[in-house]
C-alpha cells in the first residue's frame, strides 16, 4: 500500500510538472507573439485576466464536484481541458502571425482558447489536493500538499529554459509540446493512478456547498488570497524596480530579474522539496513562521539599496511562499471534515486567485507614484496578516 501511495504521489507530481513548464513558456512566447499580431500590452493582459476571472467561479465547482464523482475524473478533464487550450491557442497566435486572421478577431478567438483552461483546467489543482487529502493522515497531510504544489512550481521554473531551447525549432514548439505532454499525463492519470475507494461524498447526492464565509475555511481563504497578491505583485514589478532603481540598461535588467526570479523559484522549492519533506512541520507553525519571511522580504526591499539585498529579500520571500502556500492549503484541507476536501480545495485555490488580479493593478500604480510603493503595500498586507494569526481565536486554539 506504501509503495502505491508513492506511485501515485509521482505520477500527480509528474502532470503537474508539465501544467507548470507549460504556463511558464506560455507567459515568454505569448507577450512578444501578441505584439507582432497587433495586440496591445492591456489586450494582452486582459487574455490572462479573463481566464483568472473566470477560474475564481468555476475552480470551487470542480472542488466539489470531485466529491461526488471522484478525484481521478476531475483531474483528466482538466488535464485534457488543459490541452485543448494550449492548442487552440497556439494555432490561433499562429493564424495570426501568418495574418489570415485580422487582430481583431484574433484577439476574441485567443481569449476563448485561453478561458477554456480556466472553465475545464481548473479543476486538476483542487482534486490532486483532495486525492493527497484522502490518502493522507493528519500528520502526512502537510508534506503531501507540499508536495503537489512544489510540483507546479518545479515547471515553472526549468519552463523557461525549455522553452528558449524548444523555441529555435519554431516559435509555437512549446506550446504544441506542452499540449501533447498533458494528454499523455492523463493516460498515465487513466492507467496508473489508482482509486479503488471513493470519497465518503459518494454517498450522498449532493454535498454541502462550502461557502467562502464559512469560518472554517475563511482564514485561509484570506491567508492564500494575501500571499497570491504579494507574489503577483512582486513579479510583475520587480523588473522595473531593478531598472529604476540600479539605473539598469534594458539588457541587464533581464539578466538581473531573471537571476531574482530563479532564487524566487528555488528558494520555494528548497521550502516545499527540503525543509518540509524532511522535518515534517505541524500546518501552523509554517504559516507562523513564513509570515514574518515575506513580511522580512518587504521590509528589505524598502530599505535595501544593492542587488545583494534585494536577492536577499527574494530568497526570504521565496522560503516564506513555499512554507506558507502547502502549510495553509494543509490547514484548510485539516479544518473541514473528509467529505468537504474537494471543495475546501477548490474555494481556497480558486477565489484566491482574485489576489493575482488585484494585488498587481493596485501595485502598478502605486508604484507610478513611487517605486517602493508596491512593497510598502506588500508589507502593510502581510502586517495585516500576521496580526491576525496571532489574533484569531480559532487560529489560535487549532492544533
Amino acid at each position: 500500500m506504501a509503495s502505491e501511495h508513492s506511485r501515485a504521489l509521482r505520477i500527480l507530481f509528474l502532470c503537474l510538472v508539465c501544467i507548470g513548464l507549460g504556463q511558464s513558456m506560455l507567459f515568454s512566447i505569448l507577450p512578444p507573439a501578441a505584439r507582432e499580431i497587433g495586440l496591445s500590452p492591456f489586450q494582452v493582459s486582459t487574455i490572462f485576466a479573463t481566464s483568472a476571472a473566470l477560474w475564481v467561479f468555476v475552480s470551487p465547482w470542480w472542488g466539489r464536484r470531485s466529491d461526488m464523482v471522484g478525484r481521478r475524473p476531475i483531474i483528466l478533464v482538466g488535464l485534457l481541458g488543459y490541452a485543448l487550450s494550449m492548442s487552440l491557442l497556439a494555432t490561433m497566435i499562429k493564424l495570426g502571425l501568418a495574418k489570415l486572421v485580422p487582430a481583431v478577431t484574433i484577439y476574441p478567438l485567443m481569449i476563448a482558447s485561453r478561458s477554456m483552461f480556466a472553465l475545464f483546467g481548473s479543476g486538476t489543482g483542487p482534486a490532486s489536493q483532495a486525492y493527497v487529502a484522502d490518502r493522507t493522515s493528519a500528520t502526512e497531510r502537510t508534506a503531501g500538499v507540499a508536495l503537489v504544489n512544489a510540483a507546479m512550481g518545479l515547471g515553472e521554473t526549468v519552463g523557461p529554459g525549455v522553452g528558449a531551447a524548444l523555441a529555435a525549432i519554431g516559435l509555437l514548439t512549446p506550446l504544441y509540446l506542452s499540449s501533447a505532454l498533458a494528454v499523455v499525463s492523463a493516460a498515465m492519470i487513466w492507467f496508473y493512478l489508482p482509486e479503488k475507494e471513493q470519497p465518503q461524498a459518494h454517498l450522498v447526492e449532493r454535498p454541502r456547498r462550502l461557502s467562502v464565509r464559512d469560518p472554517r475555511v475563511w482564514p485561509f481563504l484570506l491567508v492564500a488570497t494575501s500571499m497570491q497578491a504579494v507574489r503577483a505583485t512582486t513579479v510583475i514589478t520587480f523588473a522595473f524596480f531593478l531598472q529604476d532603481t540600479l539605473t539598469l540598461t534594458a539588457q541587464q535588467t533581464v539578466q538581473y530579474s531573471g537571476i531574482g526570479f530563479v532564487t524566487l523559484a528555488v528558494s520555494g522549492l528548497f521550502a516545499q522539496l527540503v525543509v518540509v519533506q524532511r522535518f515534517r512541520p505541524p500546518a501552523r507553525l509554517m504559516i507562523r513562521i513564513g509570515t514574518p519571511l515575506m513580511l522580512a522580504a518587504f521590509v528589505l526591499f524598502i530599505i535595501g539599496h544593492g542587488y545583494a539585498t534585494y536577492l536577499v529579500a527574494l530568497t526570504s520571500l521565496g522560503l516564506g511562499i513555499g512554507l506558507v502556500r502547502p502549510g495553509n492549503a494543509a490547514a484548510a484541507s485539516l479544518a473541514v471534515s473528509a467529505d468537504e476536501q474537494g471543495a475546501a480545495a477548490g474555494v481556497v485555490g480558486g477565489v484566491s486567485v482574485i489576489g493575482n488580479v488585484f494585488g498587481p493593478m493596485l501595485g502598478t500604480k502605486l508604484y507610478q507614484v513611487v517605486p517602493i510603493g508596491p512593497y510598502l503595500l506588500n508589507a502593510a498586507v502581510m502586517t495585516a496578516v500576521l496580526v491576525y494569526l496571532y489574533t484569531n481565536a480559532r487560529l489560535r486554539t487549532r492544533r
